[in-house]
């Protein structure tokens, strides 16, 4: 087999329509296309070719992308060459178009050859009777206008589409409503059977392991075949097997094992680490190699249990793997660029690697974005990162019931057998969830009574059986953490603003949820962030009330926040309102994992809304702006999710002169259980210096326990540091805290968040 990609592109745009009809009814005249073709890159979109060729602003500067919307409302088309060998006569052929965004015509040698509609399934189409050999073959793909749909605001239960909903205007992007080949175009050549999917399985037998594939094909001529799967690690050859097979026209399945001697366990990250096993699946005939699919597997076995206490019935959100239970350390991801098509491997790889570092398990691809990638999958994969893939439903606000219309749940159907065919054999795949914050008509979690989602989880078991499916996120008796329900409070959302300087406190202090699957705090992007997308004159603290500064995350004005809790802000320092903002963000992300981690394993989990953004924004609840860079935010999760540390419980941020506050610390440890001795050494303004005796404690496997407590009365003036230290052995492990005194005016002092925010 060969497999040839598309790359030479060309694109224009029409009025929609005109390419149906080519002529004018009137005078006969060819109807031209708005601009000559302009070059276009393949995997791309037209957003990104028009920014190249200079028809558009750049779409991400203050308000330019309102200067972009018309182009969804025109039709587009591609157009390429490719030449094929005389050596492939009596092959078959195929134009396999992975990612079409969304109505498209595909046409060869001037002759429509098939349609498509959809986002997430590939187009493939067989074209041995219309390719031309020694001669330039002429590929066109014709582009309807994008359809309507739901942005954030709209009801759920009319969506109708399977296209990714946030670049319809979510609370962390613009309008951009994208169109094109996300993905790439092959032509690819086949012998007697073109495999189609190779569902695996790989187990551990007394020891040995197991890989057990099921490849199907599609089979164009009758006659035998030789299957043959050879399992490889890091370039080096490590078993395999062969089976020969007799195959009838039409699609066929057969099955065969590769037996993989002292197999290594993948673990997630932090646990252990992630062998992983490259898989070269052929199927040969009489002339050779028909067809070939490269796959990853690994050796790791995924039980769920339910959270410790949980009350009956409740799902099992607890992971255990390879015989260990794991705490979540979770982040939601959102797609990494509003123009998804142009995302490249390394800059995939960028981002996941900063998750890894930040001491991340999971994460949580959500339900208004994107099926990712298999170059996501295989980094995953390496990197250790647990993924919770939601397919393409979210909620809307205005109701947020699952659409049940006929041709949506086909499309829904379409895409989840393609992404569950494709993404099983990933040991990084933890859980398959229906979608984000989905309800029934009474505003409850929707269960696997919604005939939408009970039909998604009969995929799931059909074509994978092994991984648990999630109704939604979150589940249970409510969707938002309420404190002042518990017993409750199962798999919740939120909050995602800062409480206050004493509601914040209280609200995890006396949180019992069991999963916390979206939650954050919102935060002031970087300065250099700031500085791509405002202009000078913009670059100034102030509110939401500017429109651009609008337009860049209107939601997540942060701007009063800081302001009560600092005091006023000189509008010609920005530098300090975004190191004001952003400390109050990390503060309280720091905070809640804390508090939720010292309940481990009552609360199983923590997954922070949200890592990163697909556009620059002004201000937001990610933690990594949109050229990867780190806010605060983003090394106090760094922090909170590390392996092991002395965490201090309080119930205030700010005191005033002289207030006794009640301040207790935990010891937390992932490591195997072992004693750790925690000292408290607190510092004020004035220098004064107060360490507690030392306290031993013995504590590991996830948990935490507490170690001391203390009263300590507020200095008159300033503020308080507490250092945390722990040491076992000769590695010590540290934490550090402020608490605020108030002013006359009831401020903090911002001096020592300026001086961290410098260092």
């Amino acid at each position: 087999m060969i497999t040839h990609e598309l790359t030479d592109w060309q694109l224009w745009a029409n009025y929609p329509y005109v390419p149906e009809l080519t002529n004018a009814a009137e005078t006969g005249q060819a109807l031209s296309p708005l601009f000559a073709p302009i070059p276009a890159r393949v995997p791309g979109c037209v957003h990104n070719d028009l920014l190249a060729a200079g028809k558009i602003p750049d779409p991400y500067y203050e308000a330019n992308s309102l200067l972009c919307e018309w182009v969804e409302h025109y039709w587009w088309t591609y157009k390429t060459e490719f030449t094929l060998p005389a050596a492939l006569q009596g092959r078959h052929i195929r134009l396999h178009l992975a990612g079409v965004d969304y109505e498209a015509r595909i046409a060869l040698n001037g002759a429509e050859c098939g349609r498509h509609t959809g986002m997430y399934a590939p187009c493939k189409l067989d074209v041995t009777d219309r390719v031309r050999f020694h001669e330039p073959n002429v590929v066109t793909v014709l582009f309807a206008c994008p359809p309507r749909e739901m942005g954030q605001i709209g009801r759920t239960s009319l969506t109708h589409t399977q296209k990714a909903r946030f670049c319809y205007k979510w609370d962390f992007s613009t309008r951009l409503v994208q169109v094109g080949l996300y993905d790439t175009v092959t032509v690819e050549d086949f012998g007697r059977a073109a495999l189609e999917y190779v569902k695996v399985d790989a187990s551990l037998q007394n020891g040995v392991g197991q890989i057990t594939l099921t490849p199907e094909m599609t089979v164009f001529t009758a006659g035998d075949v030789t299957l043959r799967c050879r399992v490889s690690q890091n370039g080096r050859p490590v078993a395999e097997a062969v089976q020969t097979v007799t195959l009838a026209p039409g699609l066929q399945t057969a099955a065969f094992t590769v037996a993989v001697p002292d197999p290594a366990l993948w673990y997630p990250n932090g646990a252990g680490g992630q062998p992983v096993y490259d898989l070269a699946v052929t199927v040969e005939d009489e002339q050779g190699l028909s067809d070939r699919k490269d796959l990853t597997c690994g050796f790791r076995q995924i039980e769920y249990l339910p959270a410790d206490g949980a009350p009956e019935g409740c799902l099992p959100y607890s992971v255990r793997v390879n015989g260990k239970r794991l705490y979540i350390k979770g982040v939601n991801m959102v797609p990494l660029d509003m123009m998804y098509g142009r995302v490249r491997p390394e800059d995939t790889e960028r981002f996941l690697t900063l998750a890894k570092q930040a001491n991340v398990n999971l994460i949580r691809v959500w339900g208004g974005g994107l099926i990712e990638s298999e170059a996501f999958y295989n980094c995953c994969d390496r990197l250790g990162l647990m993924v919770w893939q939601e397919f393409i439903q979210s909620s809307s606000g205005i109701d947020n019931v699952p659409s049940q219309h006929p041709d949506f749940l086909r499309l829904l159907r379409q895409t989840a057998v393609h992404a569950v065919r494709t993404k099983q054999h990933h040991p990084c795949l933890a859980f398959w969830c229906g979608g984000n914050e989905l309800e029934d008509a009474d505003h409850v979690p929707a269960t696997f009574e919604d005939a939408n989602l009970r039909m998604l989880r009969q995929v799931v078991e059909q074509y994978d059986g092994k991984t648990l499916m999630l109704p939604t996120s979150a589940t249970g008796l409510h969707e938002f953490l309420d404190v002042t329900r518990p017993g409750t409070n199962y798999d919740v959302h939120g909050p995602w603003k800062y409480g206050g300087p004493q509601q914040h406190y209280t609200t995890f202090n006396t949180s019992d949820s069991q999963l916390h699957s979206e939650f954050g705090v919102d935060g002031m992007g970087n300065e250099a962030t700031l500085a791509t997308v405002l202009s000078p004159e913009r670059r100034v603290a102030q509110s939401m009330d500017d429109p651009v500064w609008r337009h860049h995350g209107e939601m997540w004005d942060t701007y009063d926040r800081d302001r009560a809790i600092f005091g006023p802000i000189d509008k010609e320092r920005l530098s300090d309102f975004i190191a004001c903002s952003q400390w109050i963000q990390a503060e309280g992300i720091r905070y809640a994992i804390e508090a939720n981690r010292r309940r481990a394993f009552q609360n199983v989990g923590s997954i922070i809304w949200q890592f990163n953004e697909p556009w620059p924004n002004v201000a937001g609840t990610n933690v990594v702006d949109y050229y990867a860079r780190p806010k605060q935010a983003y090394y106090a999760l760094q922090a909170a999710f590390r392996p092991a540390y002395a965490s201090l419980r309080y119930e205030s941020l700010t005191f005033a002169p002289g207030e006794a506050a009640d301040l207790q610390w935990f010891m937390t440890s992932d490591l195997p259980a072992g004693p750790w001795t925690v000292t408290a050494r607190m510092t004020t303004e004035d220098g004064v210096v107060y360490e507690t005796p030392a306290r031993t404690v013995t504590v590991g496997d996830g948990l935490s326990v507490p170690v001391d407590q203390h009263t300590v009365t507020m200095p008159r003036q300033g503020w308080l540091r507490v250092t945390l230290a722990a040491r076992q052995g000769d590695q010590t492990v540290e934490n550090g805290y402020l608490l605020f005194v108030k002013n006359a005016q009831g401020y903090a002092d911002r001096t020592p968040v300026l001086a961290d925010a410098r260092r």
